[in-house]
């Protein structure tokens, strides 16, 4: 079987993909980034009681980030992996509903789950 260039698998990738995974790559990323931040400031800081928080702000990005590019690259692993990862996100964001930032999460990633739930997108990873 022949492999294709990159370009043209890229342009073969539907629109709602691409905007599902860059969304979750985004997400991950912006934990990945806060959580490494807040690590080297508060070793700098010599204030080492915020590390635990900031390491489970590292342990939410980082399957995010690799779920998602797995999606991306149309893996099933990366569609099971990054549906249950929106979903634990938005349970966990429903008991946090007493900020806005947990409200916008969770609302986020609940248009997330129930669109990558639709059969347009299940299609691509599920041919059957």
């Amino acid at each position: 079987m022949e492999k294709k260039p990159i370009s043209s698998r890229s342009q073969d990738m539907p629109m709602q993909i691409k905007i599902l995974s860059w969304f979750g790559i985004v997400f991950g990323s912006m934990y990945l980034l806060y959580s490494v931040v807040n690590i080297i400031l508060s070793f700098l800081d010599r204030t080492q009681g915020d590390v635990g928080n900031n390491i489970i702000f590292l342990l939410y990005g980082l399957p995010v980030v690799i779920f998602s590019t797995g999606f991306m690259n149309k893996q099933k692993w990366g569609w099971f992996g990054y549906t249950v990862i929106l979903g634990i996100i938005v349970i966990l964001s429903t008991f946090g509903l007493n900020s806005v930032y947990g409200i916008i999460l969770g609302l986020l990633s609940l248009a997330a789950l129930v669109w990558i739930l639709t059969p347009s997108v299940r299609k691509v990873y599920f041919s059957s």
